[in-house]
C-alpha cells in the first residue's frame, strides 16, 4: 500500500536478462484514480494476461498488500503459477470494528500528509515500519475513498483451503519486527508451504535492505 511499480525497480536491475517482469499499479496509487477492490484489481491483471496471449507466469511475487492480492489471486485459481512469493502481507479478517481502527488510525496520518509541513516518510513510518521512503511519494495521491476500500484488501482477506499441491507453491516471508508476522496463524494450516522468518527484520525488510541477498535466498538468481 502507497507504493507503486517502482518499488521493484532493484529486481529488474538484477534479473532483466532471466524474466520478463509485469509490473501493476494499483489503482488509487496515482493521481485521478481510485482503489475500488481487491477483485477489480484481479480482473485488471487477468485481462491484462489474457489480452496478452499469457497463460502462465513463472513467479507470481507481491509485497504487502501486493502480497496479499498475489495470494488471493492464486488462491481463486485465477492465475497459472509455478512458484508464489508472498512477503510482509497481512493475511488478516478482522471484523468491521478493527478494520475501522485501521483506517482511522492512517487516515489520520494520511490527513497530516495532505495538509503539508510534516515530514512524510517519518510520517508514514509511524503507520508503516521502516516503508516511509518508498510510500512518500505516492500517499500524497491516495483519497480518503481509495484508503476505506484499500482497508478492506489489507484486513479483509479470506485464507481457503488449499490442496497440497498448490500449498508446495506457496512461499511466506515475514520480518520478526514486522506486524504483519502475526497472521501467522490464519496460515500455518497451509503445512507444505514454506515459511521463511527474517530476524532483526521490518516490513519488506530484507528486500529494501538489498535485493542481491533477497533473490539469493529466494533462488532466484
Amino acid at each position: 500500500m502507497f507504493t507503486g511499480g517502482f518499488f521493484l525497480k532493484n529486481l529488474i536491475d538484477f534479473c532483466k536478462d532471466d524474466y520478463f517482469f509485469i509490473i501493476p499499479t494499483m489503482s488509487g496509487h496515482y493521481e485521478n484514480s481510485t482503489y475500488v477492490s481487491m477483485a477489480d484489481e484481479e480482473k485488471t491483471i487477468t485481462e491484462f494476461l489474457k489480452t496478452n496471449g499469457i497463460d502462465k507466469v513463472a513467479v507470481l511475487l507481491g509485497f504487502s498488500l501486493g502480497g496479499n492480492t498475489a495470494f488471493d489471486l492464486f488462491a481463486k485459481n485465477l492465475i497459472c503459477v509455478d512458484k508464489v512469493i508472498v512477503d510482509s502481507a497481512p493475511l488478516f479478517d478482522f471484523p468491521a470494528f478493527i478494520q475501522r481502527h485501521f483506517y482511522n488510525k492512517y487516515a489520520r496520518c494520511l490527513k497530516k500528509i495532505k495538509n503539508g509541513n510534516v515530514d512524510v516518510a517519518k510520517e508514514l513510518n509511524k503507520c508503516f515500519n521502516g516503508m516511509g521512503e518508498a510510500q512518500k511519494n505516492v500517499a500524497p495521491h491516495v483519497t480518503f475513498e481509495s484508503l476505506k476500500n484499500l482497508i478492506f484488501g489489507c484486513f479483509g482477506v479470506p485464507t481457503p483451503k488449499l490442496s497440497v499441491a498448490q500449498q508446495s507453491k506457496l512461499v511466506f516471508i515475514y520480518g520478526s519486527k514486522d506486524e504483519a508476522r502475526l497472521c501467522h496463524p490464519h496460515i500455518r494450516k497451509y503445512k507444505s508451504a514454506t515459511y521463511i522468518k527474517l530476524k532483526g527484520y521490518g516490513h519488506c525488510g530484507l528486500y529494501q535492505k538489498s535485493a542481491w541477498e533477497y533473490l539469493k535466498l529466494l533462488n532466484l538468481i
